[in-house]
């Protein structure tokens, strides 16, 4: 499964993140300024880090192996491990009130409600008074059929929700969210988001799987895996024509 792995990471940062385009992320210039302490939590390959100044970003992700990789990639800016957070014995590794902006981007979508609760209680710890969360992920639009459908087949997470659901998540944690754009790219509908803390008490917020997601998994497995047992397959195979054609000269 690490070559698996490997190979995912590998595709991920030199084909989808130039597919979805840096003009995704240009909404990031309207909240972020020099100076203002960033947590990019669940940073992935760290492509993202380049939105920021070195001396203000900290990109952070449980991958030890994509931690290592986006400190080679870009060795100007600070890439830490982080622990999974699935308990409130878990706790992100920064004082509080360390960050004045929170950047989350296409993470959620591959964690379940529960632990997204925990999740929003530590940034809410680790937020200055005056922070904001600023996100992005993939969202089900109504009526936009065939692009939720094909966003749960080429997508590793298995959360994608509503905008409204995210909204609600964020709520059940005292967060108010505001919508700021629907992005499409990649076959995508992405959603771009800012939060902030109020003074609501916490409620109760329970979300699985929908349906579509159910229904599409096994798709996505087969994709997932098949498409690199195939490729290695026809690897081999020109490899062995290459070596006889060589062979019969």
């Amino acid at each position: 499964m690490k070559l698996f792995e490997k190979l995912e990471t590998l595709s991920y940062r030199n084909i989808v993140v130039p597919l979805q385009g840096r003009t995704t992320f240009d909404f990031v210039n309207e909240h972020y300024n020099k100076g203002m302490k960033v947590l990019d939590f669940g940073c992935g390959t760290g492509s993202n880090s380049k939105l920021f100044n070195p001396e203000d970003y900290i990109g952070s992700e449980v991958d030890s192996s994509r931690v290592e990789s986006s400190r080679k990639k870009y060795p100007k800016y600070k890439f830490e491990k982080i622990p999974i957070i699935n308990s409130s014995k878990n706790k992100l590794p920064w004082a509080d009130n360390s960050f004045d902006m929170i950047f989350v981007s296409l993470c959620l979508h591959h964690i379940n409600a529960k632990s997204c609760k925990l999740i929003f209680k530590e940034f809410r710890r680790v937020l200055k008074s005056n922070g904001k969360i600023l996100g992005i992920e993939p969202a089900l639009i109504d009526g936009k059929y065939f692009s939720n459908v094909l966003m749960n087949i080429l997508d590793a997470g298995d959360y994608i929700l509503p905008i409204d659901k995210y909204k609600d998540m964020y709520k059940s944690e005292s967060f108010t969210t505001t919508h700021i754009n629907v992005v499409k790219t990649f076959g995508y509908n992405l959603w771009q988001y800012s939060s902030v803390a109020t003074d609501e008490e916490p409620t109760k917020f329970e979300n699985g799987k929908t349906q579509i997601r159910k229904i599409t998994k096994p798709i996505h497995l087969l994709g997932l895996y098949g498409k690199w047992v195939v490729l290695i397959f026809l690897g081999y195979k020109l490899t062995d024509l290459l070596v006889n054609m060589l062979g019969s000269m």
